[in-house]
């Protein structure tokens, strides 16, 4: 299946279904993201609907790294319409992600899987996972969890993009393209261990960055990630009191 890309509006996607055509926009730059380096999958909230879980085996375990989601910091505000849980292949983010994958060309074809191949490895694809998607004036910002074994939570970070995607171009159904370009966030470590990056997507008509931060918290796997056009500094800050808060918020709700 292929998707149409369509310029940024608003960063939205709703837990449970695609974006409708107006809906599009930023979502399919968002998830472009991901497709070519990102770790993330950026989602944000759509009026209308609620929160989804995906049931089957796997969905209380889901549940409860849903309830270890921070609920606010600052003015940043969880919004359940936008958020879902689930088995990490069932969730409508991670499907759309790859629909967008399929529908976009990289010049350096390496890098389509570069940071998140980690998603295909064993024991990712069915593992418990939660996706929350905040209300923030600066940007948009979400945070994912993924339970793993701490084995394979290592391995996923030990999954870096090659030295030759710190620049990249991607074309997409409709002919037009976007410049990708790659760099490292020096901020504090996480938890075990952690990487920071910056991605600034450049088009025609427009500039975006995201700001992403993946961490391994025993066998959690985590990233918070922003996506605007806002001051780095800003971003950076909000990047590190929220990862520092989701796994304060960790310890006390989860066991293990």
């Amino acid at each position: 299946m292929r998707l149409r890309h369509r310029p940024a509006d608003r960063n939205r996607i709703t837990a449970g279904r695609r974006p409708h055509t107006e809906e599009a926009g930023t979502v399919v730059r968002s998830l472009a993201l991901p497709v070519a380096l990102s770790s993330v999958v950026m989602v944000s909230a759509c009026g209308g609907g609620g929160e989804e879980e995906t049931g089957g085996p796997g969905s209380e375990a889901a549940a409860e790294l849903h309830d270890a989601q921070i609920l606010s910091l600052h003015d940043a505000t969880l919004m359940p319409e936008g958020s879902e849980s689930g088995v990490y292949s069932e969730l409508v983010t991670v499907q759309y992600s790859e629909e967008v994958r399929a529908s976009t060309e990289l010049d350096k074809p390496e890098c389509v899987d570069a940071a998140n191949r980690w998603g295909d490895l064993d024991g990712v694809q069915d593992a418990p996972a939660s996706i929350a998607a905040y209300e923030w004036s600066e940007g948009a910002l979400s945070h994912m969890l993924v339970r793993l074994e701490p084995s394979v939570a290592e391995e996923a970070m030990a999954t870096e993009p090659p030295e030759s995607c710190s620049s990249y171009s991607a074309t997409y159904e409709d002919g037009t393209s976007s410049e990708y370009g790659v760099s490292e966030l020096d901020l504090p470590a996480f938890a075990d261990e952690s990487r920071a990056f910056a991605i600034e997507v450049t088009s025609a008509d427009e500039q975006n960055n995201m700001y992403s931060v993946m961490y391994r918290n025993g066998g959690l796997l985590g990233t918070t990630s922003i996506l605007g056009t806002g001051d780095q500094e800003d971003y950076e800050d909000m990047l590190v009191e929220f990862t520092e808060a989701s796994i304060e918020r960790q310890g006390q709700m989860l066991d293990g």
